[in-house]
This record gives C-alpha cells, sequence and structure tokens, in this order.
C-alpha cells in the first residue's frame, strides 16, 4: 500500500520490512513474530494510523488488521481513533448537517461531541464516519453572542473562497474572559485519480467580556498526497497572531474575518508563488534537461546508436 512506503525497506534475504526507529518487522508475517512484544506492534500500528493521509482513515485501518491479524491488538489501537480524527477535523453528518469533529466540541474525551451552531450532541463512529444519539443540548448565553457573530460575519467569506467548506465556532466564558475557537475546514478527495487533499485552520480569540482588544492566534495547515505510481505527500503548516479590535459582537467578529482572510490569503499566495519557484530551480535539478551531448534524443532513431544496438542484442 502506498501510505506506508516512506516506512518500508528490502533488507537482506529479500524479506520486506517496516522500519520505525531501531524496530524491523517482517510484513509477511507480523501477526505471527515474536521478535517484538504485543505493546511494541500496537504502538507501530498506531503510529500507522495516526499517520494516514486526508480521507485514507478506513483504508489504512483495514491495512493495519491485516498486518496485524489479531483484532484484539487492533482495538488496543483504535485508542488513537479519537486522536486522529479530532486533528483532521473530520466531517460528519449530523441531522443532513455537515459538521466537524474536534477536541473542542468533544463531550467526553472520546465519542461524544457536540455541534455548536445546531447545539445538538451526537455520538460518533469512528469506522463508519456516521453520528447517532443526536439530543439537543444548552447553550452558553453569555457567549452565545459573541459566538454567533463571528459564526455569521465567517460564512461569506468561506461560501467565497472554500467551495465544500465546514466550520464551527466554539464559544466559553470562564471569569471575565471570552474564548472563541475557530475551526476551518475543506477537502477534495479524489481517489480515482490518486490523490486526496485538506485544509484546515484553527483561530482561537481571547479578549475580555468588556470588549477592548483581543488576542488572536492561528494555524493553518495543508496537507495533499498523490500517490498514483508512487508516494508523494505535501504536508505545510503556518502560526499566525494578531491583535484585534472587540468593541462589540459585530464589529469585532468583523475584524476577526478580516484578519482571517488576509492571514489565510497570504499564505495560498505562498504556497502558489513557493511551487513556481520549485519548478524552476527544485524539480530541474533533479534531472539533466539535455544530455551530455545537448541535443535532443530522436527516439525513432534509437537503432542508430550505439546503446540502441547493445540494447537490441541484449534482448
Amino acid at each position: 500500500k502506498q501510505w506506508y512506503q516512506r516506512r518500508v525497506a528490502i533488507t537482506a534475504g529479500n524479506k520486506l520490512y517496516f522500519e520505525d526507529a531501531s524496530i524491523k518487522v517482517p510484513v509477511s508475517s507480523m501477526s505471527g513474530m515474536d521478535e517484538i512484544s504485543e505493546d511494541e506492534r500496537v504502538r507501530i500500528a498506531s503510529d500507522f494510523i495516526m499517520a494516514a493521509p486526508p480521507g485514507e482513515f478506513k483504508e489504512v485501518v483495514n491495512d493495519v488488521r491485516i498486518l496485524l491479524g489479531d483484532d484484539r491488538l487492533l482495538t488496543r489501537a483504535s485508542s488513537v481513533f479519537y486522536d486522529y480524527a479530532t486533528e483532521q477535523f473530520t466531517t460528519v453528518k449530523v441531522e443532513d448537517k455537515d459538521t466537524l469533529v474536534t477536541k473542542h466540541g468533544s463531550l467526553d474525551g472520546s465519542k461524544r461531541f457536540v455541534d455548536p451552531t445546531t447545539s445538538k450532541a451526537f455520538t460518533y463512529n469512528y469506522l463508519k464516519n456516521e453520528a447517532s444519539d443526536v439530543e439537543a443540548v444548552e447553550r452558553e448565553a453569555d457567549v452565545e453572542k459573541w459566538r454567533t457573530a463571528v459564526e455569521s460575519a465567517l460564512k461569506p467569506y468561506m461560501d467565497e473562497v472554500y467551495p465544500s467548506h465546514v466550520s464551527a465556532v466554539y464559544g466559553a466564558l470562564k471569569e471575565d474572559q471570552v474564548t472563541l475557537t475557530i475551526c476551518l475546514e475543506d477537502h477534495k478527495y479524489n481517489p480515482n485519480n490518486f490523490w486526496n487533499g485538506k485544509w484546515k485552520s484553527k483561530w482561537e480569540l481571547s479578549f475580555p467580556t468588556a470588549g477592548g482588544y483581543g488576542k488572536l492566534v492561528g494555524a493553518m495547515r495543508v496537507q495533499v498526497h498523490y500517490y498514483e505510481d508512487g508516494n508523494v505527500q505535501l504536508l505545510t503548516n503556518k502560526e499566525v497572531d494578531e491583535s484585534v479590535q472587540i468593541s462589540s459582537p459585530s464589529e469585532g467578529a468583523a475584524n476577526v474575518v478580516e484578519v482571517i482572510k488576509k492571514a489565510e490569503t497570504e499564505y495560498q499566495i505562498a504556497i502558489n508563488e513557493n511551487y513556481r519557484t520549485m519548478s524552476d530551480t527544485t524539480f530541474k535539478a533533479l534531472r539533466r534537461n539535455l544530455p551530455i551531448t545537448h541535443a535532443l534524443i530522436d527516439w525513432h532513431k534509437l537503432h542508430g546508436f550505439q546503446v540502441g544496438k547493445d540494447i537490441m542484442n541484449r534482448s
């Protein structure tokens, strides 16, 4: 499978091994291995699951299950399902509405989450990507005016920039300090053409209930996996720290969205520019543009070259 190629090596004796730190585990007989302990096998399996590219979680879990050959060990490794789903901002439908699975919406640190827009709590099934046991929960009234203002101001920007976006704005109040956590996600999965990609960003805003200036900290992340006849991944991050004026819910929300829009646009432009630069420098350095003769090869006349004769003679 493509997802674990970066941890695979061929060793002596023509055996295929996983390479993980100082441990080497033969793929062909991982379920019957005595060389390493069960704890180590569970750790390795958990690492593979956590490294699953976006949109490929089920495929990785199925392959890990085959490699382990023991559902009891897979059950132990499944303890990382929560961490993976919440770190990826996994999307799920709750009563026909898309929402995010995040740590900020977790109610029990395990399977119960809340959609802050609808105030619906639900149980999440990691393997089926389904929500069940949906029920209403109470909103935190003192912070709701700030939360809904940001949520409303965010929608036009998301509709303009992200084709299939899902977002969630969480609010909390501790003493006289309001904290809003804004989670944004958009993805495009195209396994038929061997690529998947995800954009996600998280913005945390803290400010006093009386208003004034708030601190806005953002973290943006892009991950793309291309695996047709190879295994190439892009993983890039950027963090932002800004001060935002918060005088009222509506004005504060507008200022927050303006900062988010500016930062994410600059990040996207920087990524595009970096690829243009790499195309002209890095990628070209990987291969010679012309043979040492500085002339293009006419492949139709290959038989006239000595190398062509050698190849035909050997065949």
